[in-house]
């Protein structure tokens, strides 16, 4: 099979999974469902991933790869840093909106991991430090360029923005209810009070 084909199996098996973990909880998803609603073997599924976790790790690569490289375009854009800082939160806003079922997952599973044993903190911590770090240097960066005030506190603002992301990830996944432009106002009220 070319590996052009093979990738797309791959990536089809991940979309349905996160389908069905979103709809049915990924504790109570197994091989033998996702097989069924692809249209294929278990035993075929096994030559893509080796179990379930798997698949969620391959959708939390691909998300991540994703957003990463937007990030990348954004830093290195021309861009005051204010507006760079703007680009990456609605960067930010449109993977959580286009990822819903997605971001509903990684709740259930964290909501899992922590009636078991624990949330894995160090994980969470690998998958948000990079949207963390490059918010922070942005922040910092409108602050030498005179752009934002010079008293403003970037780790502390950097925490306010990503509260913004979780709240966001949070009525996401609680309620269902959460309207883009509401968060894009929210967000510029936040940068609008940061500048001279």
């Amino acid at each position: 099979m070319p590996k052009i084909d093979h990738d797309r199996r791959k990536a089809e098996i991940v979309a349905e999974s996160i389908k069905l973990f979103a709809r049915f909880g990924y504790s109570a998803v197994n091989f033998g469902m996702i097989a069924r609603n692809i249209g294929i073997a278990r035993t075929l599924l096994y030559t893509y991933f080796k179990n379930k976790r798997e698949i969620f790790n391959e959708a939390i690569d691909g998300v991540t790869r994703r957003v990463e490289a937007k990030y990348a375009e954004v830093v290195h854009s021309r861009q005051s840093a204010d507006a760079k800082l703007r680009q990456i939160c609605m960067t930010v806003f449109a993977m959580l909106f286009d990822n819903r079922d997605f971001v509903c997952v990684i709740a259930d599973v964290l909501a899992s991991y922590r009636r078991k044993d624990g949330i894995p903190l160090d994980r969470v911590d690998a998958h948000t430090k990079g949207v963390k770090r490059v918010i922070r240097s942005l922040i910092g960066e409108a602050i030498r360029r005179g752009e934002y005030k010079k008293d403003v506190n970037a780790l502390k603002v950097m925490r306010l923005i990503y509260s913004q992301f979780e709240a966001l990830a949070l009525r996401i996944t609680i309620t269902g209810r959460a309207e883009l432009s509401e968060c894009i106002d929210q967000m510029d009220s936040i940068l609008f009070a940061l500048k001279i």
